[in-house]
């Protein structure tokens, strides 16, 4: 059954708990804080779960463009530029489907800041899912919401890693019209229980709890790459990408990723969603007038029905159409998966037993 997937594979991504008849599959966390499948005593042995697995059943997307459309793009509107983490086109796509009496899947704070993934069927719920959050999304039973909600007949906008795109393929297991499927660049999913460390770290330093986190503030323009992160007593801890322990420890070591990040199945074209998201990273230098310092996407179209739902937004975002290599110069993870850092295993054994800044200035010295 599918608790024999190689840790190399498994993604985390919830489709076989998701799927199983019986509730026979739990999602127990391992020692570096990620989930994985494990099955009890309740399975029939029904095999479900191993046909549904997207790591061991690749599908082909042959319908989707072998080479997609790129463009660099943000929103007109100013106050979602500023509140979005890249340039705001998903909160445009995200309000095109409510606007066509559709509802909208993705990632969200919980009250303690991890990340869900959760349907938003307003505009309240959209201001939830928007931004960047640097770990893995619980994704618990959205598969089969989302499911649910395409059965009614209901439009829906699903956003999430390229794996988790995957694995809702897998588990509706026919294509859906009124389905489409957006993921972002991604560079691996962070553990967890390594974010809540650092969270814990910083609560302790400031002697207050946490109100608000907010990776990829704006607060130093949009290439500042600031993590800025409130407390209830009116406190701010604000760093950049350089400074910030997290950050460094996720950009420039490699430290926490998940197993399967460091190979990822889903590093090509076609991709396996209908739009593509990112930050359109050294468009400056080629072509100025596109990086104005307030967050630029880069959006590539994979499908026609992409295609589609793009140019219904196309009159509220400034746009222009640019090359993959472009992209790609800028986001080489859209084709390449994050190396294993050497000092990863080291880092993880120190991190049970260590505050996080302990263990990361532990590791870090032995480079």
């Amino acid at each position: 059954m599918i608790n024999c997937i190689e840790k190399e594979l498994c993604t985390g991504c919830k489709s076989c708990f998701n799927i199983c008849p019986y509730q026979a599959i739990t999602m127990p966390t391992d020692l570096e804080g990620f989930w994985y499948p494990f099955v009890n005593e309740k399975c029939k042995k029904c095999g479900l779960c191993l046909k549904i697995c997207p790591s061991l059943n690749r599908r082909s997307y042959n319908h989707h463009f072998n080479t997609p459309l790129v463009y660099a793009a943000w929103s007109r509107n100013e106050e979602v530029r500023c509140f979005s983490t890249s340039g705001g086109i998903f909160s445009e796509l995200a309000h095109q489907v409510l606007n066509d009496g559709g509802w909208v899947v993705g990632a969200q704070y919980t009250c303690d800041f991890l990340v869900e993934h959760s349907m938003a069927r307003n505009s309240t719920g959209i201001s939830r899912l928007r931004q960047s959050k640097y770990l893995q999304s619980d994704t618990n039973t959205i598969y089969q919401q989302t499911l649910e909600a395409l059965e009614l007949g209901k439009k829906i906008l699903f956003c999430g890693t390229p794996c988790q795109n995957a694995a809702l393929d897998t588990f509706l297991r026919r294509d859906y019209q009124n389905l489409v499927k957006c993921d972002f660049i991604c560079r691996g999913v962070i553990s967890p229980m390594v974010y809540t460390k650092y969270l814990e770290m910083l609560e302790e330093r400031y002697g207050q709890p946490i109100i608000s986190v907010t990776f990829k503030n704006k607060s130093r323009g949009w290439n500042g790459f600031c993590t800025k992160i409130q407390f209830t007593d009116g406190q701010e801890y604000i760093e950049d990408r350089n400074h910030d322990l997290y950050m460094i420890g996720y950009l420039k070591y490699n430290l926490y990723l998940r197993t399967s990040c460091h190979h990822c199945l889903y590093k090509q074209l076609p991709r396996v969603s209908d739009i593509t998201l990112g930050d359109f990273w050294g468009i400056g230098r080629t072509r100025p007038h596109l990086d104005e310092d307030k967050g630029t996407s880069v959006v590539l179209l994979n499908s026609n029905r992409g295609q589609q739902l793009f140019e219904k937004i196309s009159k509220r975002v400034e746009f222009e159409e640019c090359t993959l290599d472009e992209a790609i110069k800028g986001n080489v993870c859209i084709l390449e998966s994050t190396p294993k850092g050497p000092c990863r295993n080291v880092f993880f054994q120190e991190i049970l037993a260590n505050p996080f800044d302990v263990a990361f200035n532990k590791v870090v010295s032995l480079k």
